[in-house]
């Protein structure tokens, strides 16, 4: 541990351990946020980190696609359409990881030139390459950060969602609706008593926005008749309009 330790702690690797540090601390707080706001609402951690991870993707992505330029540098070096904090993380890491490995052995080997410019020299090498890996790295996880045009809250009238959360009550619940891309993750309501749990489907009537989520019933409480309406999108949103007015 010892010697892990120096080896972190000299010169060039320290270079990078301090920023690799930084992104640590940032996915551990991304993490644990999300963690924590669903189990102090009485949610399951299962269902945060499912929550967590997809909309750090989905905020990942839309700061990808305006924070990129298409023909640009990042771009021929394959970080193009991917978030700049994942992309940052890979090229600290792997930066980090080039330096730790050969630091020590390229300093032996040029120990004759003078310490600043043999450490400044390995610092930049090992940040090209770290670059130049980590834009191979991230090109297979173009797919997942691949924004599409999310439905306007009336086109989810009608929809049938998936709850995520543990439970569904009058003040909390969440849950995930197919968009053709990551999924959406909405905030959900049921005032009625129900048993609605993580993996059950809900049929979504209506937005409230004083409570900024959307109110849904169990896919169960619909007749057989309802059911068959579930096929077509404009008669399932008319019916889940009329579900609405008759309470």
């Amino acid at each position: 541990m010892t010697d892990f330790l120096a080896a972190i702690l000299a010169f060039p690797t320290v270079l990078f351990t301090i920023p690799l540090g930084v992104v640590v601390g940032y996915w551990l707080t991304v993490i644990v946020g999300a963690v924590g706001i669903d189990v102090l609402d009485g949610g399951d951690m299962g269902g945060a980190l499912e929550g967590g991870a997809k909309g750090a993707i989905e905020g990942g992505a839309k700061a990808a696609l305006e924070g990129h330029a298409h023909g640009s540098f990042l771009d021929v070096l394959g970080f193009g359409g991917v978030p700049t904090t994942v992309s940052v993380s890979f090229v600290v890491f792997l930066s980090w990881l080039l330096s730790l490995a050969v630091g020590r052995p390229l300093q032996a080997l040029l120990g004759a030139l003078p310490g600043v410019l043999v450490t400044g020299g390995l610092a930049t090498l090992c940040l090209g390459v770290g670059a130049v890996l980590a834009g191979l790295a991230v090109r297979p996880l173009r797919p997942l950060f691949a924004v599409q045009q999310a439905p306007r809250r009336a086109e989810l009238m009608g929809r049938v969602c998936i709850v995520a959360s543990g439970r569904v009550d009058g003040r909390f619940g969440h849950a995930t609706v197919e968009d053709g891309g990551a999924g959406l993750i909405l905030n959900i309501v049921c005032d009625k008593a129900n048993e609605l749990k993580r993996g059950e489907k809900a049929l979504i009537l209506a937005y409230d926005a004083t409570r900024d989520a959307y109110e849904v019933e169990p896919v169960d409480w619909l007749l057989p008749q309802e059911i068959e309406h579930l096929k077509d999108p404009l008669t399932a949103s008319a019916m889940a309009r009329d579900k609405v007015r008759t309470r």
